[in-house]
């Protein structure tokens, strides 16, 4: 999906940005509000990873669904965690490894030693701790399990991921 698509759609960029000001689009990418307007003017292509970026935010930001309505939501997630628990933390069990890196850092869920790198290096185990302490990790879990629907869809397609290894999920149910 990704590296056939260079350029990301003025269309979809306008719908993701929601009527928001140029400002307001410009802190959100992480760039200047001169890029945002050269974009919105057609002097400069869309690069698909603002495009990205937008849809990952609007993600973030859309309310959580009622425990009721997603009881009825008929679509379940089906990931599992494709790697081996951690001896030094049996507290926190790979599925929660695995939710915690698909909210906050999806990409890294593209190969086993990415996440392993990304577990480690930024001390994962600790901050999951810290969220069961706080009592936010419910919310992430949550998200998780939003997120977790589309993931198998969006994710690793493409020559892209071509010879990287296994993911570091399966996605338990077969294709339909």
């Amino acid at each position: 999906m990704f590296a056939e698509q260079r350029h990301g759609c003025l269309h979809e960029f306008l719908e993701l940005t929601g009527g928001l000001s140029l400002a307001e689009v410009a802190r959100k990418l992480r760039c200047c509000s001169r890029t945002v307007r050269n974009y919105l003017a057609g002097r400069s292509p869309i690069p698909w990873h603002r495009v990205e970026m937008l849809r990952m935010l609007t993600r973030e930001t859309q309310p959580l669904p009622d425990k009721a309505a997603a009881s009825t939501e008929p679509e379940q997630a089906s990931l599992v965690a494709n790697i081996d628990p951690d001896p030094a933390a049996p507290d926190v069990p790979p599925a929660e490894l695995l939710a915690w890196v698909g909210v906050h850092a999806p990409h890294f869920l593209s190969s086993r030693r990415s996440f392993a790198l990304y577990v480690q290096g930024w001390n994962v185990v600790d901050k999951i701790r810290r969220a069961k302490r706080e009592g936010t990790f419910q919310d992430v879990l949550a998200r998780w399990h939003a997120l977790a629907v589309e993931l198998p869809r969006m994710w690793r397609s493409g020559q892209m991921f071509a010879g990287i290894g296994p993911p570091a999920y399966v996605d338990a149910k077969p294709p339909s």
